[in-house]
């Protein structure tokens, strides 16, 4: 397969194979590299979950650690789960059930208890770090379409156990769903059905082998760029459009089987 200029296979490849070096062009950006000095001169002055709600740079940054800097005006709900003990069943981030806000909610709540947390360095630079990543992926997803996910995909698929974790999170389940060539549709249906669907099309063995989240990640970035490229001017295009089957939702599931 010959990959253009704007192929998302080859940007991903080069992201890859060159990440130091474009990691050393995203850090020296000038908002990246002024957020980054802000948090590290000013978060050792926060001593509550309150101060950190009133700075909205160091709020933003530890937000974007978590992938959640697109909720940072939800100032009632963001101060419930920085504020909540996450091992209360009954706390705001066990009836949510989302796998960011429960990651933020147990990296954050020592701030309740702890006034010192952020003297802690260790803290401090689990939040920078999960900031460059995060804004990282954003940086490199500038260049095609898929490319944050597929970089997503491939530091976080191997903590997949089950097809549950899957659903759960969002960027997962969009990769998964483009790689099997599953319509948008899916996701209308119960959640009981979504499930029995990927249980037959997945094996969540091949989460843990690398060589098959890359092949994973190949046939979401060519699907993505197949959805994303008009078929009038390239027919050739539709011959790889996934088929509908009478009556079922998008295409008979594809195994994601991907060691043949």
């Amino acid at each position: 397969m010959q990959l253009s200029s704007t192929s998302s296979l080859l940007w991903y490849k080069l992201a890859v194979d060159q990440e130091e070096a474009h990691m050393k062009v995203f850090e020296a950006q000038p908002t990246t590299a002024r957020d980054i000095e802000t948090f590290k001169e000013e978060i050792v002055n926060v001593k509550s979950v309150d101060d950190l709600m009133k700075n909205r740079t160091l709020l933003q940054v530890t937000l974007s650690a978590f992938q959640l800097e697109s909720e940072i005006d939800k100032y009632a709900f963001v101060e419930k789960m920085l504020s909540e003990d996450p091992e209360d069943d009954d706390s705001l981030v066990n009836q949510t059930l989302e796998p960011r806000w429960t990651k933020l909610s147990q990296a954050m709540y020592g701030l309740n208890e702890d006034p010192d947390f952020f003297l802690n360095e260790a803290n401090v630079n689990a939040i920078l770090d999960g900031y460059k990543t995060n804004e990282f992926e954003k940086f490199e997803g500038q260049n095609a379409e898929g490319i944050r996910e597929a970089l997503y995909f491939s530091r976080a698929a191997g903590g997949v156990e089950e097809i549950s974790q899957i659903l759960a999170d969002k960027t997962l389940m969009h990769v998964v769903r483009v790689g099997l060539g599953l319509p948008e549709s899916f996701q209308s249906l119960e959640y009981e059905q979504q499930k029995t669907r990927l249980e037959k099309a997945v094996d969540v063995e091949d989460f843990n082998d690398p060589a098959k989240v890359e092949k994973m990640i190949e046939r979401f970035l060519i699907m993505t760029e197949i959805n994303n490229t008009d078929p009038a001017a390239n027919p050739m295009l539709s011959l790889f459009q996934p088929a509908s089957t009478g009556n079922a939702i998008g295409p008979a599931p594809m195994s994601i089987n991907l060691s043949v």
